[in-house]
Protein backbone atom coordinates (compact mmCIF):
# COMPACT_ATOMS: atom_id res chain seq x y z
CA UNK A 1 0.00 0.00 0.00
CA UNK A 2 1.27 3.47 -0.85
CA UNK A 3 0.73 6.21 1.71
CA UNK A 4 1.33 9.79 0.64
CA UNK A 5 1.55 12.75 3.04
CA UNK A 6 0.51 16.02 1.36
CA UNK A 7 0.51 19.54 2.75
CA UNK A 8 -1.30 22.61 1.45
CA UNK A 9 -1.14 26.15 2.83
CA UNK A 10 -0.87 26.26 6.60
CA UNK A 11 -2.28 22.79 7.17
CA UNK A 12 -0.14 20.40 9.13
CA UNK A 13 1.24 17.26 7.52
CA UNK A 14 -0.78 14.95 9.76
CA UNK A 15 -4.07 16.62 8.71
CA UNK A 16 -3.39 16.03 4.99
CA UNK A 17 -2.74 12.28 4.75
CA UNK A 18 -3.87 10.52 1.62
CA UNK A 19 -4.02 6.73 1.73
CA UNK A 20 -3.71 5.32 -1.77
CA UNK A 21 -4.08 1.55 -1.99
CA UNK A 22 -4.72 -1.27 -4.44
CA UNK A 23 -7.25 -3.42 -2.53
CA UNK A 24 -7.07 -6.30 -5.03
CA UNK A 25 -3.28 -6.42 -4.76
CA UNK A 26 -2.17 -5.09 -1.39
CA UNK A 27 -2.19 -7.58 1.46
CA UNK A 28 0.30 -6.16 3.93
CA UNK A 29 -1.23 -3.65 6.31
CA UNK A 30 0.38 -2.62 9.57
CA UNK A 31 -0.81 -0.77 12.64
CA UNK A 32 0.42 2.54 11.25
CA UNK A 33 -1.88 2.18 8.24
CA UNK A 34 -4.79 1.40 10.54
CA UNK A 35 -4.10 4.49 12.65
CA UNK A 36 -3.96 6.66 9.52
CA UNK A 37 -7.34 5.29 8.42
CA UNK A 38 -8.82 5.99 11.86
CA UNK A 39 -7.46 9.56 11.72
CA UNK A 40 -9.14 10.07 8.36
CA UNK A 41 -12.46 8.78 9.74
CA UNK A 42 -12.17 10.99 12.82
CA UNK A 43 -11.36 14.01 10.66
CA UNK A 44 -14.36 13.31 8.42
CA UNK A 45 -16.64 13.02 11.45
CA UNK A 46 -15.41 16.39 12.75
CA UNK A 47 -15.96 18.20 9.45
CA UNK A 48 -19.50 16.82 9.01
CA UNK A 49 -21.73 19.21 10.92
CA UNK A 50 -23.87 19.08 12.88
CA UNK A 51 -23.15 15.75 14.50
CA UNK A 52 -26.63 15.15 15.99
CA UNK A 53 -29.25 17.06 14.00
CA UNK A 54 -28.14 18.19 10.57
CA UNK A 55 -31.28 20.33 10.13
CA UNK A 56 -30.71 22.69 13.08
CA UNK A 57 -29.30 25.40 10.81
CA UNK A 58 -32.58 25.51 8.86
CA UNK A 59 -35.61 27.55 9.90
CA UNK A 60 -38.46 25.73 11.61
CA UNK A 61 -40.96 24.67 8.93
CA UNK A 62 -44.56 25.84 9.19
CA UNK A 63 -46.49 22.62 8.79
CA UNK A 64 -49.84 24.35 9.44
CA UNK A 65 -49.46 26.32 6.20
CA UNK A 66 -50.67 23.29 4.27
CA UNK A 67 -53.65 22.59 6.53
CA UNK A 68 -57.11 23.60 5.40
CA UNK A 69 -59.76 24.77 7.83
CA UNK A 70 -61.37 21.34 7.82
CA UNK A 71 -58.02 19.62 8.44
CA UNK A 72 -57.20 22.01 11.29
CA UNK A 73 -60.51 21.25 12.97
CA UNK A 74 -59.90 17.53 12.52
CA UNK A 75 -56.39 17.79 14.00
CA UNK A 76 -57.79 19.72 16.98
CA UNK A 77 -60.38 16.98 17.47
CA UNK A 78 -57.65 14.32 17.41
CA UNK A 79 -55.60 16.29 19.96
CA UNK A 80 -58.65 16.46 22.21
CA UNK A 81 -59.03 12.68 21.72
CA UNK A 82 -62.66 13.06 20.72
CA UNK A 83 -64.48 10.54 18.59
CA UNK A 84 -65.21 11.29 14.96
CA UNK A 85 -68.71 12.45 14.20
CA UNK A 86 -70.63 9.51 12.82
CA UNK A 87 -72.02 9.64 9.33
CA UNK A 88 -75.65 10.62 8.98
CA UNK A 89 -77.31 7.50 7.57
CA UNK A 90 -80.85 8.87 7.81
CA UNK A 91 -80.89 9.66 4.09
CA UNK A 92 -80.40 5.96 3.41
CA UNK A 93 -83.33 4.94 5.57
CA UNK A 94 -86.91 4.65 4.33
CA UNK A 95 -89.09 4.43 7.43
CA UNK A 96 -92.78 5.23 6.69
CA UNK A 97 -94.21 8.09 8.71
CA UNK A 98 -95.98 7.08 11.85
CA UNK A 99 -99.75 7.36 12.19
CA UNK A 100 -99.35 10.54 14.20
CA UNK A 101 -97.21 12.17 11.47
CA UNK A 102 -98.94 10.56 8.49
CA UNK A 103 -100.35 13.88 7.33
CA UNK A 104 -97.00 15.72 7.45
CA UNK A 105 -96.28 16.54 3.79
CA UNK A 106 -92.66 17.64 4.48
CA UNK A 107 -91.92 14.29 6.05
CA UNK A 108 -93.45 12.49 3.09
CA UNK A 109 -91.36 14.57 0.66
CA UNK A 110 -88.19 13.63 2.58
CA UNK A 111 -89.14 9.96 2.46
CA UNK A 112 -89.79 10.18 -1.30
CA UNK A 113 -86.41 11.90 -1.88
CA UNK A 114 -84.66 9.16 0.06
CA UNK A 115 -86.54 6.50 -1.91
CA UNK A 116 -85.55 8.09 -5.25
CA UNK A 117 -81.95 8.39 -4.08
CA UNK A 118 -81.84 4.74 -3.05
CA UNK A 119 -83.46 3.69 -6.31
CA UNK A 120 -80.91 5.72 -8.32
CA UNK A 121 -78.07 4.22 -6.29
CA UNK A 122 -79.29 0.69 -6.96
CA UNK A 123 -79.74 1.48 -10.67
CA UNK A 124 -76.18 2.83 -10.99
CA UNK A 125 -74.87 -0.13 -9.04
CA UNK A 126 -76.63 -2.52 -11.42
CA UNK A 127 -75.17 -0.66 -14.44
CA UNK A 128 -71.68 -0.84 -12.93
CA UNK A 129 -72.05 -4.57 -12.30
CA UNK A 130 -73.14 -5.11 -15.89
CA UNK A 131 -70.20 -3.08 -17.17
CA UNK A 132 -67.81 -5.04 -14.96
CA UNK A 133 -69.28 -8.31 -16.15
CA UNK A 134 -68.72 -7.25 -19.77
CA UNK A 135 -65.39 -5.38 -19.64
CA UNK A 136 -63.69 -5.93 -16.24
CA UNK A 137 -62.18 -9.33 -17.03
CA UNK A 138 -60.44 -8.14 -20.20
CA UNK A 139 -59.41 -4.91 -18.50
CA UNK A 140 -57.85 -6.76 -15.55
CA UNK A 141 -56.07 -9.15 -17.91
CA UNK A 142 -54.64 -6.23 -19.86
CA UNK A 143 -53.65 -4.52 -16.63
CA UNK A 144 -51.89 -7.66 -15.42
CA UNK A 145 -50.14 -7.95 -18.78
CA UNK A 146 -48.97 -4.32 -18.52
CA UNK A 147 -47.69 -4.97 -14.99
CA UNK A 148 -45.84 -8.06 -16.16
CA UNK A 149 -44.25 -6.07 -19.00
CA UNK A 150 -43.25 -3.32 -16.58
CA UNK A 151 -41.78 -5.91 -14.21
CA UNK A 152 -39.85 -7.51 -17.08
CA UNK A 153 -38.41 -4.13 -18.13
CA UNK A 154 -37.45 -3.29 -14.56
CA UNK A 155 -35.77 -6.68 -14.14
CA UNK A 156 -33.85 -6.12 -17.39
CA UNK A 157 -32.67 -2.71 -16.20
CA UNK A 158 -31.73 -4.14 -12.81
CA UNK A 159 -29.86 -7.01 -14.43
CA UNK A 160 -28.07 -4.58 -16.75
CA UNK A 161 -27.15 -2.36 -13.80
CA UNK A 162 -25.77 -5.34 -11.90
CA UNK A 163 -23.75 -6.38 -14.96
CA UNK A 164 -22.38 -2.85 -15.28
CA UNK A 165 -21.43 -2.83 -11.60
CA UNK A 166 -19.72 -6.20 -11.94
CA UNK A 167 -17.96 -4.98 -15.07
CA UNK A 168 -16.72 -1.92 -13.20
CA UNK A 169 -15.40 -4.15 -10.40
CA UNK A 170 -13.79 -6.45 -12.96
CA UNK A 171 -12.16 -3.51 -14.77
CA UNK A 172 -10.94 -2.09 -11.49
CA UNK A 173 -9.52 -5.44 -10.45
CA UNK A 174 -7.89 -5.95 -13.83
CA UNK A 175 -6.43 -2.43 -13.82
CA UNK A 176 -5.12 -2.85 -10.29
CA UNK A 177 -3.55 -6.22 -11.11
CA UNK A 178 -1.95 -4.74 -14.24
CA UNK A 179 -0.68 -1.80 -12.23
CA UNK A 180 0.59 -4.22 -9.58
CA UNK A 181 2.46 -6.26 -12.17
CA UNK A 182 4.04 -3.10 -13.57
CA UNK A 183 5.01 -1.99 -10.08
CA UNK A 184 6.54 -5.39 -9.38
CA UNK A 185 8.46 -5.27 -12.66
CA UNK A 186 9.73 -1.77 -11.91
CA UNK A 187 10.66 -2.82 -8.38
CA UNK A 188 12.51 -5.88 -9.67
CA UNK A 189 14.27 -3.72 -12.28
CA UNK A 190 15.23 -1.22 -9.58
CA UNK A 191 16.55 -3.99 -7.33
CA UNK A 192 18.52 -5.44 -10.27
CA UNK A 193 20.07 -2.07 -11.11
CA UNK A 194 20.91 -1.35 -7.48
CA UNK A 195 22.46 -4.82 -7.17
CA UNK A 196 24.47 -4.35 -10.36
CA UNK A 197 25.66 -0.95 -9.19
CA UNK A 198 26.70 -2.45 -5.88
CA UNK A 199 28.55 -5.27 -7.65
CA UNK A 200 30.24 -2.74 -9.96
CA UNK A 201 31.28 -0.70 -6.93
CA UNK A 202 32.73 -3.80 -5.24
CA UNK A 203 34.54 -4.77 -8.45
CA UNK A 204 35.91 -1.23 -8.79
CA UNK A 205 37.19 -1.27 -5.22
CA UNK A 206 38.71 -4.70 -5.77
CA UNK A 207 40.46 -3.54 -8.95
CA UNK A 208 41.69 -0.39 -7.19
CA UNK A 209 43.07 -2.48 -4.36
CA UNK A 210 44.79 -4.87 -6.79
CA UNK A 211 46.28 -1.92 -8.71
CA UNK A 212 47.74 -0.50 -5.51
CA UNK A 213 49.24 -3.89 -4.66
CA UNK A 214 50.81 -4.19 -8.12
CA UNK A 215 52.20 -0.65 -7.92
CA UNK A 216 53.87 -1.49 -4.63
CA UNK A 217 55.28 -4.74 -6.04
CA UNK A 218 56.69 -2.97 -9.11
CA UNK A 219 57.90 -0.06 -6.96
CA UNK A 220 56.27 2.49 -9.24
CA UNK A 221 55.40 6.03 -8.38
CA UNK A 222 51.69 6.09 -7.34
CA UNK A 223 51.39 9.70 -8.47
CA UNK A 224 51.64 8.60 -12.09
CA UNK A 225 48.42 6.57 -11.83
CA UNK A 226 46.43 9.23 -10.01
CA UNK A 227 43.66 10.76 -12.09
CA UNK A 228 43.68 14.51 -12.38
Amino acid sequence: MTTLALTSGGSSQDDQILVDALPYLDTEYNESDRQNALKLIEHECKTFRPTKNYLTHLSVPDYDAFLSTCMQKEMERINRKEEMVKLDMSRCELPPPSAAKGLDRKLWRKVLRNAKSQNEHLLIRQINLELMDEFAAESYLQRNKDLENSLTEIEKKLRKTKEEVMEIHADRKRNQLDAGNKLKQLEESWVTMVTNNYKMELATRQMSHENKVQIKKLKLDPAIFETK
